[in-house]
């Protein structure tokens, strides 16, 4: 059974490139840099740079394989990485849950209710040339 994690947003997962890395690592053991590179369409750089800010913090590990005499990449999810992105992941669904009823209020057409505007007053002072 999965530990369950209590909501944490978290401002390094929250990246859109970082939640949809994390995203990607969730569901399996490890994936290899080249498919997650290309999957994101982004460059090695820019994905290096990413799994750079997520190993740091211990959400990732990158380790080389040797496969047919050939070195790459292989990344995975971390235990600890595991834990933040379903934390993240609560924290995300909380705040969807707050707009929920509004917008589903706003697509089925029934009235808002009403909000009280304050009203305030202005004084102007006379005016100079």
């Amino acid at each position: 059974m999965a530990a369950v994690s209590q909501a944490a947003f978290d401002e390094l997962i929250h990246a859109p490139l970082r939640l949809q890395i994390c995203a990607m690592l969730a569901p399996v053991q490890s994936l290899p840099f080249a498919d997650i590179r290309d999957s994101l369409e982004i460059s090695d750089s820019v994905l290096s740079k990413h799994l750079s800010a997520l190993a740091e913090a211990g959400y990732v590990m990158v380790s080389r394989v040797r496969a047919n005499s050939r070195s790459r990449r292989q990344v995975t999810l971390t235990k600890l990485g595991r834990t933040a992105l379903r934390g993240h992941l609560a924290a995300l669904q909380a705040i969807a849950s707050i707009a929920e009823p509004a917008m589903a209020q706003e697509l089925s057409g029934a009235p808002s209710p009403k909000r009280r505007r304050a009203r305030r007053e202005v004084t102007l002072g006379p005016r100079t040339a």
